[in-house]
């Protein structure tokens, strides 16, 4: 019976053997021991990662190229926002041209019971007439304004008494102003005739009166 010969590798068989041991070990420690983030654009070939290894809603919109991502739908239109805040006011304008003179229009006097004027604007009419006939006579026409008279009280004359009547005058019975009055004396459209009655209103009596054309 033959006898059982023992095997003896030789040098170079325990080299290989050596080598692919450590090249097995080496690529296991790889595939299970990798450090965190040691995996980078170096290490992928291109088209590596594709839609299977992605998880879904994971990217961003920022991941992703220029119009990759076509536009959404329009949304709905927005509430309407706060008023802002008032401008700062602008800067002042120029000043206008004056304006023309202005005139005085209103003309008044006050007459005493004997018809002399006691206090008037300027200048002061002229007033002629007695015993509750007055005529006033004013620098200009006083025909389309409007003339008040009132009885005045002072201390020369405190009687009681009754209204004060005026008329313009002027109305000459051709075309004349429609609201002027054919006056007995001075009948022109610068003049104002006065009637002051006693207390029963029946006869013209002399008083003081205020008289103001408008």
């Amino acid at each position: 019976m033959r006898a059982l010969r023992i095997f003896r590798p030789s040098p170079a068989m325990v080299v290989a053997m050596l080598a692919l041991l450590v090249a097995a070990a080496g690529t296991g420690y790889a595939a299970t021991s990798l450090p965190a983030n040691s995996v980078g654009p170096a290490q992928l070939q291109s088209n590596a990662v594709t839609s299977p290894k992605v998880k879904n809603h994971s990217l961003l919109k920022i991941d992703f190229a220029n119009g990759q991502i076509p536009a959404g739908p329009r949304g709905p239109r927005g509430f309407r926002g706060a008023p802002g805040p008032p401008g700062s006011p602008g800067a002042k304008g120029a000043t206008g041209p004056a304006g023309p003179a202005g005139s005085v229009s209103t003309k008044w006097a006050l007459v005493g019971k004997d018809g002399n004027v006691i206090a008037s604007s300027t200048p002061a009419p002229l007033v002629q007439g007695s015993n509750g006939q007055y005529y006033v006579t004013f620098g200009s026409a006083v025909n389309g304004h409007s003339v008040l008279a009132t009885t005045a009280l002072r201390n020369a004359d405190v009687t009681a008494r009754g209204q004060v009547m005026v008329a313009i005058c002027g109305n000459t019975g051709a075309s004349p102003p429609p609201d002027t009055f054919t006056c007995p004396n001075n009948n022109n459209p610068n003049t104002v005739l006065v009637f002051t009655f006693d207390a029963s209103n029946t006869l013209a009596e002399p008083h003081a009166f205020y008289i103001a054309v408008l």
